[in-house]
Protein backbone atom coordinates (compact mmCIF):
# COMPACT_ATOMS: atom_id res chain seq x y z
CA UNK A 1 0.00 0.00 0.00
CA UNK A 2 3.27 2.25 0.71
CA UNK A 3 4.46 1.41 -2.64
CA UNK A 4 1.58 2.49 -4.46
CA UNK A 5 0.49 5.86 -2.98
CA UNK A 6 4.34 6.91 -3.22
CA UNK A 7 4.20 5.87 -7.32
CA UNK A 8 1.09 7.84 -7.06
CA UNK A 9 2.82 10.89 -5.62
CA UNK A 10 5.41 10.08 -8.04
CA UNK A 11 3.21 9.91 -11.16
CA UNK A 12 1.26 13.00 -9.80
CA UNK A 13 4.48 14.98 -9.65
CA UNK A 14 5.33 14.17 -12.82
CA UNK A 15 2.24 15.12 -14.34
CA UNK A 16 2.39 18.49 -12.73
CA UNK A 17 5.45 19.16 -14.25
CA UNK A 18 3.90 18.54 -17.30
CA UNK A 19 5.60 14.96 -18.19
CA UNK A 20 3.61 11.64 -19.06
CA UNK A 21 5.15 8.11 -19.40
CA UNK A 22 5.05 8.63 -22.72
CA UNK A 23 7.74 11.39 -22.59
CA UNK A 24 10.47 8.57 -20.97
CA UNK A 25 11.58 7.30 -23.88
CA UNK A 26 12.73 10.85 -25.92
CA UNK A 27 14.08 12.31 -22.88
CA UNK A 28 16.30 8.85 -21.98
CA UNK A 29 17.79 9.39 -25.90
CA UNK A 30 18.33 12.82 -25.58
CA UNK A 31 20.07 12.23 -22.29
CA UNK A 32 22.41 9.34 -23.60
CA UNK A 33 22.90 11.64 -26.97
CA UNK A 34 24.10 14.76 -24.34
CA UNK A 35 26.11 11.85 -22.29
CA UNK A 36 27.90 10.59 -25.44
CA UNK A 37 28.45 14.26 -27.00
CA UNK A 38 29.85 15.14 -23.45
CA UNK A 39 32.34 11.67 -23.01
CA UNK A 40 33.74 12.47 -26.70
CA UNK A 41 34.38 15.93 -26.13
CA UNK A 42 36.04 15.53 -22.44
CA UNK A 43 38.26 13.27 -24.17
CA UNK A 44 39.07 15.20 -27.50
CA UNK A 45 40.05 18.33 -24.88
CA UNK A 46 41.69 15.94 -23.07
CA UNK A 47 43.97 14.46 -26.07
CA UNK A 48 44.19 18.26 -26.83
CA UNK A 49 45.57 19.78 -23.72
CA UNK A 50 47.42 16.59 -22.16
CA UNK A 51 46.27 17.29 -18.46
CA UNK A 52 48.76 14.97 -16.99
CA UNK A 53 51.65 17.07 -18.40
CA UNK A 54 50.32 20.07 -18.49
CA UNK A 55 47.74 21.02 -15.67
CA UNK A 56 49.12 18.49 -13.55
CA UNK A 57 52.73 18.51 -14.53
CA UNK A 58 54.01 19.85 -10.87
CA UNK A 59 52.21 17.17 -8.90
CA UNK A 60 54.72 14.54 -10.55
CA UNK A 61 57.76 15.50 -8.53
CA UNK A 62 56.13 14.63 -5.50
CA UNK A 63 56.64 11.62 -3.63
CA UNK A 64 53.19 9.45 -4.03
CA UNK A 65 53.69 9.77 -7.84
CA UNK A 66 57.19 8.80 -7.81
CA UNK A 67 56.12 5.70 -5.99
CA UNK A 68 53.30 5.15 -8.70
CA UNK A 69 54.79 5.79 -11.81
CA UNK A 70 56.21 2.26 -12.54
CA UNK A 71 52.77 0.71 -11.69
CA UNK A 72 51.32 3.34 -13.90
CA UNK A 73 53.74 3.20 -16.83
CA UNK A 74 53.66 -0.54 -16.80
CA UNK A 75 49.65 -0.59 -16.85
CA UNK A 76 49.45 2.45 -19.17
CA UNK A 77 51.64 -0.16 -21.87
CA UNK A 78 49.56 -2.92 -21.73
CA UNK A 79 46.43 -0.42 -21.91
CA UNK A 80 48.11 0.96 -24.95
CA UNK A 81 48.67 -2.12 -26.59
CA UNK A 82 45.02 -2.84 -26.88
CA UNK A 83 44.19 0.37 -27.67
CA UNK A 84 46.81 0.09 -30.73
CA UNK A 85 44.60 -3.46 -32.13
CA UNK A 86 41.60 -1.04 -31.68
CA UNK A 87 42.99 2.17 -33.73
CA UNK A 88 43.53 0.01 -36.56
CA UNK A 89 40.23 -0.87 -37.53
CA UNK A 90 38.94 2.58 -37.10
CA UNK A 91 40.64 4.48 -40.12
CA UNK A 92 40.56 7.83 -38.34
CA UNK A 93 42.57 7.01 -35.73
CA UNK A 94 44.85 4.96 -37.25
CA UNK A 95 47.88 7.79 -37.40
CA UNK A 96 47.08 8.87 -33.34
CA UNK A 97 49.17 8.06 -31.01
CA UNK A 98 47.99 4.97 -28.99
CA UNK A 99 49.25 5.67 -25.52
CA UNK A 100 48.36 8.89 -25.76
CA UNK A 101 44.41 7.96 -26.70
CA UNK A 102 44.72 5.48 -23.90
CA UNK A 103 45.96 8.36 -21.47
CA UNK A 104 43.56 11.02 -22.55
CA UNK A 105 40.84 8.08 -22.68
CA UNK A 106 41.96 8.21 -18.75
CA UNK A 107 41.96 11.48 -18.00
CA UNK A 108 38.56 12.50 -19.33
CA UNK A 109 37.23 9.66 -17.69
CA UNK A 110 39.04 11.20 -14.16
CA UNK A 111 37.46 14.51 -14.78
CA UNK A 112 34.19 12.94 -15.43
CA UNK A 113 33.98 11.30 -12.79
CA UNK A 114 35.43 14.01 -10.84
CA UNK A 115 32.59 16.60 -11.83
CA UNK A 116 29.49 13.35 -12.23
CA UNK A 117 27.52 14.99 -9.54
CA UNK A 118 27.04 18.21 -11.25
CA UNK A 119 27.17 16.76 -14.65
CA UNK A 120 23.80 14.12 -13.63
CA UNK A 121 21.26 16.62 -12.70
CA UNK A 122 22.67 18.94 -15.22
CA UNK A 123 21.80 15.77 -17.89
CA UNK A 124 18.35 15.52 -16.13
CA UNK A 125 17.27 19.18 -15.89
CA UNK A 126 18.58 19.55 -19.86
CA UNK A 127 16.42 16.38 -20.87
CA UNK A 128 13.13 17.80 -18.67
CA UNK A 129 14.17 21.42 -20.44
CA UNK A 130 14.36 19.69 -23.72
CA UNK A 131 10.92 17.73 -23.18
CA UNK A 132 8.64 20.54 -22.25
CA UNK A 133 10.18 22.64 -25.08
CA UNK A 134 9.30 20.08 -27.63
CA UNK A 135 5.91 20.20 -26.01
CA UNK A 136 5.58 24.06 -26.36
CA UNK A 137 6.79 24.23 -30.15
CA UNK A 138 4.54 21.02 -30.92
CA UNK A 139 1.48 23.41 -29.19
CA UNK A 140 2.61 26.11 -31.33
CA UNK A 141 3.04 24.43 -34.48
CA UNK A 142 -0.61 23.15 -34.07
CA UNK A 143 -2.05 26.84 -33.09
CA UNK A 144 -2.28 27.40 -36.85
CA UNK A 145 -3.49 24.58 -37.78
CA UNK A 146 -6.10 24.25 -35.38
CA UNK A 147 -7.38 27.81 -35.72
CA UNK A 148 -7.25 27.64 -40.21
CA UNK A 149 -9.46 24.30 -39.17
CA UNK A 150 -11.97 26.44 -37.12
CA UNK A 151 -12.11 28.82 -39.64
CA UNK A 152 -12.60 26.66 -42.75
CA UNK A 153 -15.38 25.15 -40.45
CA UNK A 154 -17.30 28.78 -39.56
CA UNK A 155 -17.13 29.30 -42.94
CA UNK A 156 -18.75 25.91 -44.15
CA UNK A 157 -21.63 25.90 -41.16
CA UNK A 158 -22.16 29.91 -42.49
CA UNK A 159 -22.23 28.49 -46.22
CA UNK A 160 -24.65 25.44 -45.04
CA UNK A 161 -26.64 28.30 -43.10
CA UNK A 162 -27.33 30.20 -46.17
CA UNK A 163 -28.14 27.31 -48.68
CA UNK A 164 -30.52 25.82 -46.00
CA UNK A 165 -32.15 29.06 -45.36
CA UNK A 166 -32.47 29.84 -49.72
CA UNK A 167 -33.91 26.13 -50.08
Amino acid sequence: ATRTRAMGRAREYFVDKGLTPTDVVPAFVFHEVISVAFAASTWIAAYAIEPSRTVLKPLAKTKVAEKAAPLFRKTLAAAAKQTAKATTRVPALRAANAERLTLSLAESLFFRGCIKPITFGGKLWLSYQFIVWTKTVGRNAAKPLASASARMGAKRDRALGIALKTA
